[in-house]
């Protein structure tokens, strides 16, 4: 029996540009894997300061993701800041 791949997130154009606004602008979103599971949660951090981490909450129902819905909700977050950069 062939083993099931995960789906895997590929971001668009507009989220990787995006993404290097943000990143210019100081700000980064990674995932991290949950120990002994297969789920990420998404973290927030200045890149001058890695020091300074903050776990991303959606709501206080869902800080919880799989690895394309995490994927999937950086790039989001990256869209949504970068529009706050561009001004």
């Amino acid at each position: 029996m062939a083993k099931k791949q995960s789906e895997k997130y590929s971001p668009k154009e507009n989220e990787i540009e995006a993404m290097r606004l943000c990143w210019k602008n100081d700000l980064a979103y990674v995932i991290q894997p949950i120990q002994n599971t297969k789920m990420y949660h998404v973290i927030k951090f200045q890149i001058s300061d890695n020091l300074k981490i903050y776990t991303f909450e959606i709501d206080k129902t869902k800080i919880e993701f799989t690895e394309y819905e995490a994927s999937k909700k950086v790039m989001e977050l990256y869209t949504q800041h970068s529009k706050r950069f561009s001004k």
